[in-house]
């Protein structure tokens, strides 16, 4: 995979214009997600020989739709069931200046508290243990997930931590358009834009807004 991993090394350089030092504190995150995997099972075993594009590439896709306003001092991103830190801990390292990632699993957020410390995080994050139905609103400017859950319960469980105005930035697979359906089966209204997927083919990245129900 050394021929990929430099080929998405690259990528990062030339399509997202990141700094030597912000390069750096991937290779430290990837290197830490590949340490930590056995002990922990922190990403799919079929993936975890290739973080560098499955991962670090998939969840940074994200960042041109929404790197103008993460970068306000003001702006808070929400990222849902953040597990490894996909997409949380990538949007922190490239600049994204207040992110909380809420997960859970006790033994993952462990692992996130890690991973922001050893790329030089912590002051830009906060590691939430607790599950999304049950914490305090967090009004944020920004949802952002992966990988997580089905769109309509997506939604249910966003309404209250989604400040007026708030956006959705998603990472979806090849069921998106019949999640897109169930959600306005449910109820829901949104505007929604989608973007082809750069790893996974059959993905998109979704953008929704003005969601309400």
């Amino acid at each position: 995979m050394q021929a990929n991993t430099e080929s998405v090394k690259k990528w990062f350089e030339t399509e997202l214009h990141v700094s030597r030092e912000t390069l750096s504190r991937l290779e430290h995150y990837a290197d830490l997600v590949v340490k930590w995997q056995p002990s922990i099972n922190i990403v799919g075993a079929s993936t975890a020989e290739d973080v560098w594009a499955r991962h670090l590439q998939d969840s940074a896709q994200i960042w041109p739709h929404l790197a103008d306003i993460a970068q306000k001092p003001d702006t808070k991103i929400v990222d849902f069931g953040s597990g490894a830190g996909f997409p949380g801990v990538v949007l922190s390292i490239l600049g994204a200046n207040h992110v909380t990632m809420m997960e859970s699993v006790t033994k993952k957020t462990v692992f996130l508290t890690e991973a922001c410390r050893v790329c030089g995080c912590l002051d830009k994050t906060r590691v939430a243990r607790e599950r999304i139905e049950a914490a305090k609103p967090e009004n944020a400017d920004i949802i952002t997930a992966r990988a997580f859950a089905p769109l309509p319960k997506l939604l249910e469980m966003g309404q209250r931590h989604l400040k007026p105005g708030g956006k959705y930035v998603l990472l979806k697979g090849r069921a998106f358009e019949s999640e897109l359906a169930d959600a306005r089966d449910a109820g829901w209204r949104f505007s929604v834009t989608t973007f082809p997927g750069l790893v996974d083919p059959e993905g998109v990245v979704m953008i929704l807004e003005g969601v309400e129900r």
